[in-house]
């Protein structure tokens, strides 16, 4: 078994080696926590430590009815000798969970020879703060991020130490040490991201396009989250994906697909269960070289036994899941694959049309395909438990905010769906 050693000084202080001498000095202490399998101690830390380089962006974003906001990132990583390699990089969001962790991932990667991370992470639309932790030999510089108008996280660190790296425990060979690897014996995965970082996704379909719909939002839903594989860089190289179905409210019956834009795919297995959520009915999988219309849940007519809209009948019964999971055969950038739910649509069998979310197919004049021509779209997707309106009830009236929230463009009341008409909605239960 190998061991990390590292030798340590203060790019300013040319006595830091004899000052580490005594077993007694917090230095020394420090070092010793950086031996693998030892119980970290709080690094030596001084004004000197870290120098920030801060160039966020703020970027208006084409509003297309996002209750989420995807974040772009880059962060570089120097010491006084030369860029860092292998320096993790992390954003968190907290928790709204009681009892929960306090912090959620939402990004984490490790910088490159030239000591850099790209890549980008989503958020809840309502989201104010994240908190990015950036660590360098054991060091970890920490900062609160308000994020309500920022649209890329670009920060220089310049750190005033250094430390050569003998060995680290590293089974896999990825660069990334046995104890922070999710992964410790798989060379092409180092960690993973749940999206949403908590709860699911509630996705709405309004399933009369091209026509305009009656704007209840409760056709056909679905409840969704994903967990993404990540490299040493971030990239991903494995996604699952898993969905529930919740209310069905129109006459007409669709199925639900998915596609992941721009990805190679090596392999995909996709487990169907009955509404009872254990009970599994069909066992598939499937090599493709991409996915683009991959069936996920069947008629809709046979997915759920009730329609979970209707004012007569308020008992809540979820329908039918499905657990994907699609190994790509290249790595991708988070950016190029875009943020979940990426493509997932439905079906409407009565019409042959699908329905896809705003913002992803366009004509050849550059108009949405999937907004009608008040700017609306056929699908709402809407983190957590969603409350969708009864039959027939116009969203803009189970939800008082909804309104100013599309008509502001997204920038006021951006936890609109948060604060429903409680008499307007069907009190599905989490």
């Amino acid at each position: 078994m190998t061991k990390k050693i590292l030798t340590c000084f203060l790019a300013s202080l040319s006595i830091f080696f004899s000052s580490c001498a005594s077993s007694n000095d917090p230095n020394y202490a420090w070092l010793m926590s950086l031996v693998a399998g030892s119980t970290a101690v709080q690094a030596p830390s001084g004004p000197t430590d870290f120098g920030i380089d801060i160039n966020d962006e703020t970027a208006p974003v084409d509003f297309v009815f996002d209750t989420t906001r995807t974040i772009t990132v880059n962060v570089q990583v120097i010491d006084p000798v030369a860029p860092v390699n292998g320096s993790m990089v992390q954003v968190t969001v907290p928790s709204a969970v009681p009892g929960a962790a306090s912090n959620k991932s939402v990004f984490k990667a490790y910088t490159n020879q030239s000591g850099e991370v790209t890549g980008s992470f989503t958020i809840d639309g309502d989201t104010k703060t994240v908190h990015l932790s950036v660590e360098a030999y054991g060091k970890f510089y920490e900062a609160d991020i308000s994020i309500v108008t920022v649209s890329k996280v670009d920060r220089r660190i310049s750190i005033g130490f250094t430390a050569t790296v003998q060995q680290i425990i590293d089974t896999d060979g990825d660069g990334v040490q046995d104890f922070e690897d999710v992964f410790p014996n798989d060379p092409s995965r180092a960690s993973s991201i749940r999206v949403p970082a908590e709860d699911y996704y509630t996705t709405s379909y309004e399933d009369l396009f091209p026509k305009q719909g009656d704007a209840d939002f409760n056709d056909y839903v679905i409840r969704s989250y994903f967990e993404e594989d990540l490299n040493k860089a971030g990239e991903v190289v494995r996604v699952r994906g898993y969905f529930t179905h919740v209310a069905k409210g129109a006459g007409y019956n669709h199925t639900l697909r998915f596609g992941l834009p721009g990805a190679s795919v090596a392999s995909y297995s996709l487990l169907r269960y009955a509404a009872d959520g254990t009970t599994l009915e069909e066992n598939l999988s499937g090599t493709p070289t991409s996915i683009s219309d991959l069936e996920i849940l069947g008629n809709s007519s046979t997915t759920i036994s009730k329609s979970n809209a209707s004012k007569t009948d308020t008992v809540f019964v979820k329908g039918k899941t499905a657990k994907l999971e699609v190994i790509l055969s290249a790595p991708i950038s988070k950016l190029a694959l875009g943020p979940a739910p990426y493509d997932t649509f439905i079906r409407v069998l009565n019409t042959g049309k699908d329905i896809h979310a705003a913002g992803k197919y366009f004509d050849a004049e550059g108009k949405d395909i999937y907004r009608d021509s008040t700017g609306f779209p056929w699908v709402l997707l809407v983190p957590g438990n969603f409350q969708w309106p009864y039959e027939a009830t116009d969203i803009r009236n189970s939800y008082p905010t909804f309104k100013t929230w599309y008509e502001s463009l997204g920038t006021t009341n951006t936890d609109w769906f948060r604060t429903p008409n409680t008499s307007e909605v069907f009190p599905a239960t989490p």
